[in-house]
């Protein structure tokens, strides 16, 4: 297992009516790529707005053309936050990768089953969460850039920032 130092501004994708999105109980419920459902709480994070703008087209796939499509009352919000430096599982690094085992390829095409076994070893151990290559919109050589899941029991290295409308954050092109 590697790990990698990670600190400073993250983006959360939420929703509009969501009266806390540093809440982490909807993915304790439902899980998440690092967390089954029924277990532990996550707070997942984008590193970039390309991240999160690729995780917002994600989030509505199959539902909808564009989110332009949506009506601006329900297009997603963005909470950022501060993270305080702190370790976390390498899933970015080629290294990083191999050690967990997950294919060169990662996150292409990995289903979320033995990301979530790593994410249950990973909180058992009390590790502070995963940062990990993007999922949204990758492809076998390229990902849209970083993500950080932060692990409920580290949730204190998680401060508040700023909360932004959809059409303050998200590029337009």
């Amino acid at each position: 297992m590697r790990y990698l130092e990670r600190s400073g501004a993250y983006a959360r994708i939420c929703d509009p009516a969501w009266a806390d999105p540093l809440d982490t109980s909807y993915a304790a419920k439902y899980g998440g790529r690092w967390n089954a459902a029924g277990s532990f709480g996550v707070l997942y994070t984008n590193a970039t707005i390309a991240v999160a703008a690729a995780n917002a087209r994600r989030n509505f796939e199959r539902e909808i053309a564009t989110v332009f499509d949506l009506r601006p009352e329900f297009r997603p919000d963005l909470q950022y936050v501060e993270v305080r430096a702190a370790p976390f599982v390498d899933a970015v690094t080629d290294a990083g990768v191999r050690a967990l085992r997950l294919p060169r390829t990662f996150p292409f095409r990995v289903a979320h089953a033995p990301c979530q076994r790593i994410g249950a070893r990973s909180h058992a151990r009390r590790d502070n969460g995963i940062a990990s290559r993007s999922s949204a919109e990758a492809t076998p050589t390229t990902v849209v850039g970083e993500e950080l899941a932060v692990f409920d029991i580290a949730i204190g290295l998680v401060t508040r920032r700023e909360r932004v409308r959809f059409d303050r954050w998200y590029p337009l092109v």
